[in-house]
């Protein structure tokens, strides 16, 4: 077997880092586009002319193992072969994990490193290999793996707070959360969450702020996907009001979910935050207009031009909820122009719906239309279906869209 003594000295110093505690350094030397892998794998391509004497190590120990693995990954990884990259990264990741479960909190900057390679690696494994038209599942067998570190973060019984391992459950979760919504596999997003609430862990407030957003922005959309919209708009608010200043893309993120519910409460978005984020003026701007103005008209266009739009985006029942802020825009423009009066009938409102360019509105439809809308509170008062007349609150008959929250 071939020496290699620029990689006996790597090994030499990932033990030495850990036999010191070291995670931070150990973490960010151990990336796969770190600098020091750069300089040792240039190191071993100087003295040996090529990477192959990287395959004819034998490894002594778990820590042999875990280094020897990673260059070989990250070798694959410099000439484009992700598939012998992830393979690698893999059994690098396997060997830590062996160790890391009777390791301290101090190596969890290392989990944290060697997961993000993992997940990146697969994902460029299975791109390669769908060109190829093989069998593509190296992500699905990397998020198996990335449990089985979430796991031993979130079990750890180590008594000692400054010592547990489950500082890093939130941040191994959100990996998790990234790779199932990946797969449109909520229902494992939904048991994850479940695990975590039953679970002997610190209050999330105690975990790095980073970590707390990421969670709720993913527990926020898990809610919003279940069409509940209290939790999601406090998990989303958080996410947006603490996410970094100038995450952009995260913070558009947020509010394709958060201002669908904002505008079901009567909420625009602000001029000023419309320019800071066109996706997001493109996609609800026109809609926000014409719900605020009562135009139920124009809303409806608005649905169906940009229907496909919003099921992409996973916020169309949402957005359909809005569609009840405008009927009840329109139907107090038609209470306004009837001068106020408290008994209006059903044939006066279906006269105001034509008018307003909504046709096909006959009084049948009317009454259920003026009925949902007093038992979501939407107006106050309440219906004389013998007389067919609405007969209205004197006081408030349509109460501020806020009051409704």
């Amino acid at each position: 077997m071939p020496e290699c003594h620029r990689l006996y000295q790597a090994q030499h110093k990932f033990k030495t880092l850990n036999n010191s505690n070291n995670g931070t350094a150990l973490g960010s030397i151990i990336q796969l586009n770190s600098a020091y892998t750069d300089r040792v794998l240039e190191d071993i391509m100087k003295e040996h002319g090529s990477w192959d004497v990287l395959h004819a190590q034998t490894a002594r120990g778990v820590w042999d193992e875990i280094t020897i693995a990673h260059f070989q990954a990250a070798s694959a990884y410099r000439t484009r072969s992700f598939v012998d990259a992830y393979t690698y990264q893999l059994a690098s990741y396997n060997a830590f994990l062996r160790v890391f479960r009777d390791l301290p909190q101090w190596s969890l900057p290392v989990l944290y490193s060697l997961s993000r390679d993992l997940c990146d690696v697969a994902q460029r494994a299975d791109n390669q290999l769908a060109n190829t038209d093989a069998e593509s599942s190296k992500l699905e067998e990397a998020t198996r793996a990335i449990n089985q570190g979430f796991s031993l973060c979130m079990t750890d019984r180590e008594p000692l707070p400054n010592k547990s391992r489950k500082w890093g459950t939130y941040h191994m979760a959100n990996t998790l959360f990234a790779l199932y919504v990946r797969h449109k596999a909520y229902n494992l997003c939904d048991s994850m969450i479940r695990a975590i609430k039953t679970s002997e862990l610190p209050p999330l407030d105690q975990f790095p702020m980073s970590h707390q957003v990421t969670f709720r922005y993913y527990r926020g959309v898990l809610a919003f996907r279940n069409e509940k919209y209290a939790s999601a708009k406090q998990d989303l608010l958080f996410a947006l009001e603490h996410c970094f200043r100038d995450s952009y893309d995260n913070k558009t993120r947020i509010l394709v979910c958060l201002t669908p519910i904002l505008l079901a409460e009567g909420t625009s978005p602000h001029s000023r935050l419309l320019r800071r984020y066109p996706p997001i003026k493109a996609m609800y701007g026109e809609l926000a207009k014409a719900a605020r103005a009562g135009d139920l008209r124009r809303f409806d266009e608005i649905m169906q031009e940009k229907e496909q739009q919003f099921v992409n985006a996973g916020t169309f029942i949402a957005v359909e909820r809005v569609r009840k802020v405008a009927i009840r825009q329109l139907l107090r423009k038609i209470y306004r122009i009837t001068g106020l009066q408290s008994r209006v009938t059903f044939r006066l409102f279906c006269d105001g719906f034509a008018a307003a360019g909504v046709a096909d509105i006959d009084i049948p439809e009317m009454e259920a239309i003026l009925a949902d809308m007093i038992f979501c509170g939407y107006i106050k008062g309440y219906l004389a279906h013998d007389h067919g007349v609405a007969v209205l609150s004197k006081q408030q008959p349509f109460p501020p869209l806020a009051s409704l929250v």
